[in-house]
């Protein structure tokens, strides 16, 4: 299975500017760590190889440092970040992987969860989802990278699955907090909070 995972692409969407968080958020320290680096760990555990894209040169900086592929661009979209990313991929992979770097909390077993449920059905999309809602990250099929590298604007991914009629799946996290995003600093104490008083894997 392993070595299935190997054949599809994982792109971290790390252009962002942080304007509601006043800094780079991906920078930030969770327990002696910047944020991005847990998003990466987790990908990396679960048996993924993640390509970061990024408009800041401190975070193309710190993942070329740790050893983690990144590459550095200056469009302003969604949809600039999923063009560059896909651009530096292997047009043959099964699927495509879109996760974004402020989200640290999402377990390895979820990823492997949802490249499973991937492997199993490959024409089928697959998000993260807790109750309800259905989050990121998401897995798009191969057949969808076409429709990826045309999509225009800030929604990027998503409105791709609302316009092209993508069957999707929904694998459902364990944990509500492995949905969450650092988008405030409020934001970020809530993940700090749930990092130290869970067994974070």
């Amino acid at each position: 299975m392993t070595e299935r995972i190997r054949e599809i692409g994982c792109i971290i969407m790390a252009s962002g500017l942080s304007e509601r968080y006043g800094r780079n958020k991906l920078l930030e320290k969770l327990d002696g760590r910047e944020l991005i680096l847990h998003t990466a760990g987790s990908l990396t555990a679960a048996g993924l190889k993640p390509l970061a894209v990024t408009r800041c040169e401190a975070v193309r900086d710190l993942m070329e440092r740790e050893g983690i592929a990144c590459i550095l661009h200056n469009g302003p979209l969604k949809s600039d970040t999923i063009h560059a990313g896909l651009k530096n991929l292997d047009p043959d992979m099964a699927g495509y992987l879109f996760m974004p770097g402020d989200q640290p909390l999402v377990r390895p077993v979820s990823l492997r969860k949802m490249t499973g449920q991937f492997l199993t059905c490959p024409d089928r999309a697959v998000r993260l989802g807790y109750g309800g809602t259905a989050g990121s990250p998401v897995l798009f099929p191969a057949f969808c990278r076409e429709m990826l590298l045309v999509c225009t604007g800030d929604r990027g991914g998503q409105e791709v699955l609302k316009t092209g009629g993508i069957p999707c799946d929904v694998i459902q996290a364990e944990k509500a907090w492995e949905l969450w995003d650092a988008d405030t600093p409020e934001k970020m104490e809530k993940i700090r909070e749930a990092y130290f008083s869970s067994a974070v894997e």
